[in-house]
């Protein structure tokens, strides 16, 4: 009567497990290549170390510092949802290394892949396919604007964590169940804040589909409406943020990307949903196949058209669904490239970048980052870092108009367009590199009030006070730097510095601002650069920066006859010749004034003059102006002090 049913079962194990282990086999592969790409995505072209720049400049460094103490620890400890916000601002700090910043997103994402993939099978579905990596993408579309969204995503797996232990540790019995529930709830909403509330619907929605306990569900969505109640009466919690705290005022996601969180949390009760409802379906029709092939007596007689059978169905199943499933899969990652790479702010990570070399006087790479800011967008931080930057590589006089210049711009003060979370400690830099000290330290404090204490504006502090002569001072900025992870060497050498030098009489940086220190206070906001400049010159004629930042504003200005005029000013620097863009100022005063006493000192080099006349003879044969601007352009005369009058200043 055919094979004994031992053997029969061994054969059937045999013909189905080879084609399940190569499917796990070929998704892992998928998948250790897809997250293997996105690491090196958010690592070489994101790069964390910009989204942990961008805390304090686009979003409070307060909502991210962090602390090596005891009272740091417990604070958080001892309040509803510390837990989570403590690791997230741990794992922030990490981001200042670009691959361990890498690492911790793309493993964030990989758990809520794991976690996608648990949910489909829990709901009745062998796995996810790609679904899985939906929440991988929506991350890091997230991280391309620049938003440090850890803490709702530790939440997020913090929840989905909990809804794991529930399900393998849950009780049969009702009561237990219940109580069981309303512990994980409580527990949960203590460590993870209201992101854990996601815990709650995936309770009520596995025990509804999926387990058919009515009354758990009902438990659940209790637990749900009301923990957070008790928690904002307890412990003074505002009522969104007990509710929506993941959602409505969360640390690290920018106003318009609360869309991004919503959809994130979301997502998961959707995928366990989901694949129960599609598991059920399945199984009514799957009861239906069953009728026709094993009809009634009743419908026996009236079935004519033979049912495959199931060795039929696996026969034909990969010849007709593999290659749709191959090709639904690629345009599916297409998908997430094309969204990663749209959705990159490149105008943002330009700024950023040239911020984060100027912060750190690595003035060739600000320059190198500069050249990528797209055309026609002006920044007023970039464009403080790129004069900075100039001046420093000894480029200001010679190269300024290579990179976007406006007329009228006081980069001195922050107009309220242009301001954000770290403008101050920008123009404190900037300050203190010019030798405007008492300013420097003016907005240096407005800093640290506005942000919180940043390692680098607690720095700039203790620098300022030693030049004051106010070395206590510097010890309590340095003491309060080391409180911070991976500040506490460089805290460490310097206050060993003091001890030796309390001066620090024999630091170059120190001695060069020191040098340039102004005899008298400017206000920024209340003058223009010209005599926000003139003070420092007053001071000390041999400020170098101050003279070069002047002149780039007559040039800026079109105003060649002050350059003319200060070229005098020459003689107390080290010059090897007269930089180029005086020359070209100089050239330009010549031919539209009658005035030739500069001339009489200062005469323009015979290439000068050449630019001088080739620039007027293509601009005056030109039949339009779009012809003269290609024109000029092609003649390799576009970063001339000429092109930058006729095209730049005519055009404002």
């Amino acid at each position: 009567m055919g094979l004994p049913q031992g053997e029969f079962r061994a054969t059937e194990v045999e013909i189905n497990q080879a084609p399940i282990t190569r499917s796990r086999l070929r998704s892992g592969t998928a998948a250790g290549l897809f997250f293997l790409l996105y690491y090196l995505y958010v690592w070489l072209v994101i790069d964390p170390r910009l989204v942990f720049h961008a805390v304090g400049i686009l979003m409070p460094y307060s909502l991210f510092a962090f602390q090596t103490t005891w009272p740091f620890f417990v604070e958080h400890l001892t309040r509803v949802g510390g837990s989570v916000e403590y690791t997230a601002r741990l794992l922030t700090q990490f981001y200042a290394c670009g691959p361990a910043g890498a690492l911790i997103v793309t493993a964030a994402a990989w758990c809520m892949s794991v976690f996608t993939d648990w949910l489909a099978r829990r709901g009745g579905r062998g796995s996810a396919g790609v679904l899985r990596y939906v929440p991988a993408a929506i991350l890091l579309v997230m991280f391309c604007g620049y938003n440090q969204p850890l803490r709702p995503v530790l939440s997020l797996l913090v929840a989905l964590g909990g809804f794991a232990i529930y399900v393998r540790l849950a009780p049969a019995a009702p009561t237990r169940r219940a109580a069981m529930l309303l512990t994980a709830c409580l527990i949960l909403y203590y460590v993870a804040g209201a992101g854990s509330l996601l815990f709650a619907v995936l309770v009520a929605a596995d025990e509804l589909l999926v387990g058919g306990r009515k009354a758990a569900v009902a438990a659940a969505l209790a637990c749900a409406a009301v923990i957070p109640c008790a928690a904002s009466a307890l412990f003074g919690l505002d009522f969104r943020e007990a509710f929506l705290g993941f959602f409505v005022s969360i640390a690290g996601v920018a106003p318009g990307s609360e869309s991004y969180t919503l959809a994130l949390y979301l997502f998961f009760p959707t995928v366990l949903a989901g694949s129960a409802l599609w598991e059920r379906e399945r199984m009514r029709e799957t009861t239906a196949d069953a009728k026709a092939v094993f009809p009634t007596p009743a419908t026996k007689r009236r079935s004519r058209k033979r049912a495959p059978s199931p060795s039929e169905q696996r026969r034909c199943y990969p010849i007709r669904k593999t290659p749709a499933g191959f090709l639904a899969a690629a345009v599916f990652f297409l998908v997430i490239a094309a969204a990663a790479w749209l959705s990159l702010d490149r105008r943002l990570r330009t700024v950023l970048e040239t911020d984060y070399y100027a912060e750190r006087e690595r003035w060739t790479d600000v320059l190198r980052s500069a050249q990528r800011l797209p055309e026609g967008i002006y920044n007023l931080r970039y464009h403080r870092n790129t004069m900075q930057a100039l001046y420093h590589t000894g480029r200001l006089a010679d190269e300024m108009f290579r990179y976007p210049q406006r007329r009228g711009v006081n980069m001195f003060f922050t107009p309220p367009e242009y301001r954000d979370l770290g403008s101050y400690f920008q123009e404190s830099r900037l300050f203190l590199d010019l030798g405007q000290v008492n300013l420097a330290e003016q907005c240096a404090c407005e800093a640290l009030a506005i942000s919180g204490e940043q390692p680098a504006v607690l720095k700039q502090l203790a620098m300022i006070h030693v030049l004051k002569g106010r070395s206590e001072a510097a010890e309590v900025c340095l003491k309060a730097l080391a409180k911070h992870p991976f500040h506490r060497r460089a805290a460490g050498e310097m206050l060993h510095r003091l001890k030796a030098d309390p001066a620090l009489d024999n630091d170059r940086q120190a001695s060069r601002i020191r040098a340039n220190m102004a005899s008298r206070d400017a206000i920024a906001q209340k003058m223009n650069a010209e005599d926000f400049l003139q003070i420092l010159l007053e001071s000390n004629p041999r400020n170098k920066m101050a003279f070069e930042l002047l002149m780039a504003q007559y040039l800026c200005d079109g105003r060649s006859a002050e350059v003319a005029a200060n070229l005098s000013r020459l003689k107390n620097f080290s010059y090897p010749r007269v930089p180029r863009y005086y020359q070209e100022a100089l050239a330009v005063y010549a031919r539209s004034s009658r005035d030739p006493s500069p001339l009489a000192e200062w005469e323009p080099d015979p290439e000068v003059l050449q630019r001088q006349q080739d620039f007027m003879r293509i601009a005056l044969g030109a039949r339009s102006p779009q012809e003269a601007l290609r024109g000029v352009l092609e003649a390799g005369l576009g970063d001339t002090y000429f092109f930058y009058l006729a095209n730049c200043i005519s055009s404002q």
